[in-house]
């Protein structure tokens, strides 16, 4: 389930040449939204605007992400995601983890990470924080990431931005999720990330070939020991967004729609919603 919180970290640069991910258009009745999973976090050279998307992104007048920041400055985002980090009772990470605070100090000393400073944040945001630092370390950076690629290329082309949620929003949802969780979350991030990056292959691979199918059956496995987790952080979340790419449908302009890969997967997500509205959605 890391796997999944963590956003799908997905993609090799060496295998870019020949990635092919997955892209969708929706047809309106005067525009189109195309609707393109994205990966979060990738080494230098792992994604490029090209191909199908390249011609997507050229005829879209406007981009729009989970979170639209290019209107926050980074004080404010530095801001928004403290105050959901830090615990508004001033309880520290081991406070927060009671009787597991030994079991997570174990687990961090083995898998070579200091907790200390992270001791003020709540163990969600820990264990979301671990799993990057650990990335980073094999050569991950959001700087490489999907987003931020798109985000530079509509800045230069001057593309109209919007945002499906804000920040707040979207750090909310981890931000509320009961304790317990939160410390699995954190346990099992601690496990697993001396080996974050062979983990990550078979969704690697999945992402690279546009393989939906593969990415709704490791959706699967990762939420399968947490019920009702998917429904809240995937699912739910894919309804609504439906409503509003139905929305944009009624607008003047073509829309590239960037969203989690994970988001685009299986019976539920959102080109299956799309279509079940009625919509006509093609694979491109």
């Amino acid at each position: 389930m890391r796997r999944a919180l963590a956003c799908a970290v997905l993609g090799l640069a060496a295998m870019a040449a020949e990635a092919r991910p997955a892209l969708w258009e929706v047809e309106g009745r005067g525009n189109r939204v195309f609707l393109f999973g994205s990966v979060h976090v990738l080494p230098q050279g792992g994604f490029a605007i090209e191909g199908p998307l390249a011609d997507a992104f050229a005829e879209a007048e406007t981009v729009c992400l989970e979170v639209d920041t290019s209107q926050l400055p980074e004080s404010e985002v530095a801001a928004l995601t403290l105050a959901r980090a830090i615990d508004p009772e001033g309880r520290t990470l081991f406070d927060l983890l009671g009787e597991n605070a030994g079991r997570a100090r174990t687990m961090a000393a083995a898998a070579g990470v200091e907790l200390a400073p992270f001791a003020q944040f709540e163990p969600w945001f820990v264990g979301l924080t671990v799993a990057l630092v650990a990335l980073q370390q094999h050569g991950y950076d959001i700087e490489h990431g999907v987003e931020n690629i798109i985000e530079q290329a509509a800045d230069r082309d001057s593309k109209k931005r919007c945002g499906l949620e804000t920040l707040d929003e979207q750090l909310g949802f981890l931000d509320g999720l009961e304790s317990g969780l939160q410390h699995e979350i954190l346990l099992q991030t601690l496990a697993e990330a001396g080996d974050i990056e062979a983990e990550m292959q078979a969704m690697l691979a999945a992402w690279q070939d546009g393989d939906v199918r593969a990415l709704a059956r490791q959706l699967e496995q990762d939420f399968r020991d947490y019920p009702g987790l998917d429904e809240r952080l995937i699912y739910e979340r894919n309804a609504r967004w439906a409503e509003q790419l139905e929305a944009m449908l009624d607008g003047g302009d073509d829309v590239l729609l960037v969203v989690g890969a994970l988001h685009l997967a299986g019976p539920r997500g959102l080109p299956a919603l799309l279509e079940r509205r009625g919509l006509k959605v093609r694979r491109l």
